[in-house]
């Protein structure tokens, strides 16, 4: 089985009231590396509660199968296919609403 990512969402406040999403992902800590960001919201939400639904929404998508979480790719002809997650959001949180 391949190796599980450490992704992590995390949210920053750009201005007062203004909040984004990050995902970010630890490199190998035995070579020194730290937190990279891997994506990151475009535009503002208002609330950090909106934005840090919509950034455990965007990991979501990240993920074949939430039972196994993130995994790095294998190696081309040995991974077996995923089953694909449904459209419905796992991590115990409602989706956000926009607007």
């Amino acid at each position: 089985m391949s190796t599980l990512r450490s992704i992590a969402v995390t949210v920053i406040e750009v201005e007062e009231g203004a909040y984004r999403w990050r995902l970010v992902e630890l490199g190998d800590e035995e070579l020194g590396q730290g937190w990279s960001v891997l994506r990151q919201q475009p535009r503002a939400m208002k609330t950090y509660k909106a934005a840090m639904a919509a950034g455990l929404v965007e990991l979501q998508k990240m993920i074949d199968d939430l039972d196994l979480g993130p995994r790095e790719q294998e190696e081309a002809g040995l991974a077996k296919p995923a089953k694909k997650s449904g459209p419905v959001f796992g991590f115990g949180f409602g989706l956000p609403k926009l607007g």
